[in-house]
């Protein structure tokens, strides 16, 4: 999907990646409504790159229900959601409260599937959309002190998997992107969890993966929504390992085709990939 002038609702701003992906999104005309939990850093980062700001806490479900109805409401139909926004808890799980365990499994995976199914009816009226799930590699291979947090990801890579699985032979596209370490607060604090920093160190000097450049990472984002591709692994070394994963979902599709998707609205949608 093209990216210039389409609405584009991104949540996760002020973090670094979901900074990098404002600033490159603006950048390619889009129009951007920005969704965080910091007022204040959200409404600089939406004057200086043209975009809406929207506050709110997606692990709180009252400011959660019907929060697409009140970005579209002000800023018209949104294109293209981008679920950014996510927590890490790196430390032994038994050193989680319930608490930290509840909000990591809130925000990396409840909310991007609300908001999914709150932007999905629009999307399907009006013949088009694109769904973004920032995932992460520690779906696909966790490291010690990530247990919440890797879970919280295979589950989002999975979802947005059935998701296309639901979607097949609409014009509703899906992006799953699985990212590896990319210098930010985030990965400053996963190095603040002894295990966690000694893994990474280790991946690190064996090349099996790079620190990733944040502005790097919203290039590549911004091109495979614009290609349409359906999964963006990143660094790209680690594309063969992380795609062994997905044979198992492909032989799923390619024994399932032909068979009818019901839409939200009860209608029967089957035929072609998405």
């Amino acid at each position: 999907m093209r990216t210039t002038s389409a609405h584009v609702l991104l949540t996760g701003a002020t973090g670094t990646i979901g900074a990098a992906l404002a600033r490159r999104l603006g950048a390619q005309g889009a129009r951007v409504t920005m969704v965080a939990r910091t007022p204040d850093v959200l409404e600089a980062l939406a004057d200086a790159t043209g975009g809406a700001a929207v506050a709110a806490d997606l692990c709180d479900p009252n400011r959660l229900r019907g929060l697409v109805d009140e970005v579209e409401a002000q800023q018209g139909p949104v294109d293209i959601l981008v679920n950014n926004a996510g927590v890490e808890t790196s430390a032994h799980l038994t050193d989680l409260s319930a608490e930290q365990l509840r909000t990591t499994l809130d925000l990396n995976l409840a909310a991007p599937l609300e908001l999914c199914r709150q932007v999905l009816p629009g999307m399907l009226d009006r013949g088009r959309g694109h769904l973004v799930n920032i995932s992460s590699l520690a779906g696909v291979a966790t490291f010690p002190g990530l247990a919440a947090y890797g879970a919280s990801k295979a589950g989002l890579t999975h979802g947005t998997s059935g998701l296309r699985a639901d979607l097949r032979g609409t014009p509703v596209r899906t992006l799953t992107v699985e990212i590896g370490p990319v210098a930010s607060e985030m990965m400053e604090r996963i190095n603040g969890h002894g295990p966690s920093a000694a893994s990474f160190s280790r991946v690190l000097r064996a090349r099996l993966l790079t620190m990733l450049d944040p502005d790097d990472v919203a290039r590549e984002v911004v091109r495979a929504i614009e290609q349409d591709r359906p999964h963006l692994r990143l660094p790209r070394r680690a594309a063969p390992l992380a795609a062994v994963t997905g044979v198992p979902r492909a032989l799923a599709r390619v024994a399932l085709t032909g068979i009818p998707t019901a839409s939200s609205t009860g209608d029967d949608r089957g035929g072609g990939g998405s």
